[in-house]
């Protein structure tokens, strides 16, 4: 096999000064290899460490529309997902999210399902009791009064 060469910078010698020879980038350039991590648990699902990849999915319903969410939901589970993220952008999707949390567990899904948070730390309070997780983009939390 022809070595990987990487970009122009590699001629020069750039690239190396800044992160090391190539070959030292990994111990095997044909060969996938996991980084140890430390294990996370979402409800009854483990992320990381040892634990097999999770299969997890974005809704693309509103989640302000309780039954279309929790059909959604459901379909996903039954084709396998381990994980349903679920947009919170407001106290709406909030209060919306239990309702769906309660659905689910009234037709015997118990699928973990992740608030996906958006602009309002107070939102993301209102929402933990309805979900296993909740995702934040810190870009999304900047202390600008405006929230």
């Amino acid at each position: 096999r022809k070595p990987v060469l990487g970009p122009p910078a590699i001629k020069t010698g750039a690239r190396d000064d800044e992160y090391g020879p190539l070959s030292q980038y990994c111990p095997d350039l044909y060969k996938t290899v996991r980084r140890p991590t430390r294990t996370v648990q979402c409800g009854p699902i483990s992320f990381g460490s040892e634990h097999p990849i999770v299969r997890q999915t974005m809704g693309t319903t509103s989640t302000a529309d309780v039954e279309g969410t929790i059909e959604q939901v459901m379909r996903c589970a039954d084709k396998g997902f381990d994980l349903v993220r679920i947009t919170v952008q407001g106290k709406r999707e909030a209060n919306a999210a239990m309702k769906i949390r309660e659905g689910l567990f009234k037709k015997g899904y118990d699928i973990p399902l992740c608030a996906d948070m958006h602009f309002q730390p107070k939102v993301a309070m209102m929402v933990a009791d309805a979900v296993e997780k909740i995702r934040i983009n810190p870009g999304n939390f900047a202390d600008t009064g405006g929230y």
